[in-house]
């Protein structure tokens, strides 16, 4: 996701009750936020969450919330998985050529295996995300 460092996101906080209520309005403008929201028990958190990465401070859960259009990041990711899946196919080219591999130097030969372990890790994180939003 393309998200610009001047989006305000809504921070969601369950425990330290105490604590969150009274620092809310300092967390809120230092850390940029729309607003804090405070849940009093878990499970109006965790549907409020959904599947956003949660961190654990303290006794309190937190998460940032955003909402995400569904059908326009399956389509960056496919587009984005398209694009890595040609740079494999060249990179594996390369590497598959003798005549290549036989006249380039070794830094060269060793750059072409690492952005082939790169594009691979790449793919397999864009996939992960693509079955996550299904």
């Amino acid at each position: 996701m393309n998200v610009s460092p001047a989006t305000r996101l809504p921070l969601f906080v369950v425990g330290d009750t105490d604590f969150m209520t009274q620092s809310s309005a300092v967390i809120k403008a230092l850390a940029k936020l729309s607003d804090v929201t405070i849940f009093d028990d878990e499970a109006g958190w965790a549907l409020a969450a959904q599947a956003a990465p949660v961190t654990v401070v303290g006794e309190a859960k937190i998460c940032l919330h955003m909402e995400v259009d569904v059908a326009a990041e399956k389509l960056r990711l496919g587009k984005e998985i398209t694009r890595l899946e040609g740079e494999l196919v060249k990179v594996k080219a390369k590497l598959a050529n003798e005549a290549f591999v036989s006249k380039v130097p070794p830094a060269v030969l060793a750059q072409e295996h690492k952005r082939l372990a790169d594009f691979n890790r790449a793919l397999d994180k864009l996939r992960q995300q693509l079955v996550r939003l299904k």
